[in-house]
């Protein structure tokens, strides 16, 4: 791969519709790395929370588990505070040069760099269905129940932390359809980045 400037996708994602697979696969396509729950784990290790909250917090609406703490003097819900070591986070790995972030408002977070490649991922409900069903090895009827959930989570945490909503287009670059394939989005997604970035 020639060389290019440096540039950050930031991937959001349909529960279900393969987006974290996707995002790997293009990593790897692109020679970077990809952030994706090594996020959660490296936050729980700045803040000090337990893992499972800081890997929960995306898939959370924004007034579960509203826990008061002190940081920096202020009194603040646990996934407020959560966010905030996140932040950190992402923006330092960011420095460390180009990437693929999945999720936790990482376009949001990086607004004032250059070369943010905002990418959404979605899929039918059928596929999605079938997807989550093998995964947890539960029903079409029960994995509809969960995408549904955590769609809505997802949503509420954008609109909270990222203050826009979530999934409509214009706060995207691109909006790739998983139902040809991870990876042949992937493909896609990947000529794009190439196209902006060369």
């Amino acid at each position: 791969m020639e060389e290019r400037k440096t540039f950050y996708v930031t991937v959001s994602r349909q529960f279900g519709s393969g987006g974290a697979e996707t995002a790997s696969r293009l990593a790897a396509k692109l020679g970077v790395k990809c952030y994706d729950k090594s996020i959660a784990e490296m936050t729980a290790v700045v803040t000090g929370f337990d893992k499972d909250v800081v890997h929960s917090s995306e898939d959370k609406t924004s007034n579960a588990f509203w826990y008061s703490g002190f940081l920096g003097g202020e009194m603040l819900p646990l996934y407020d505070r959560v966010y905030i070591g996140q932040t950190q986070v992402i923006k330092n790995l960011a420095e460390k040069g180009s990437c693929v972030f999945v999720g936790r408002c990482a376009a949001q977070i990086l607004a004032d760099k250059e070369n943010v490649i905002r990418v959404f991922i979605c899929a039918p409900l059928a596929q999605r269905k079938a997807r989550i069903a093998k995964l947890y090895d539960v029903t079409l009827t029960e994995a509809e129940k969960m995408i549904r959930k955590n769609d809505k989570a997802r949503a509420a945490y954008y609109k909270k932390y990222a203050d826009a909503d979530w999934g409509k287009i214009d706060n995207y670059d691109l909006t790739v359809n998983t139902r040809i394939g991870t990876s042949k989005a992937a493909d896609i997604i990947y000529d794009y980045v190439k196209e902006l970035t060369e």
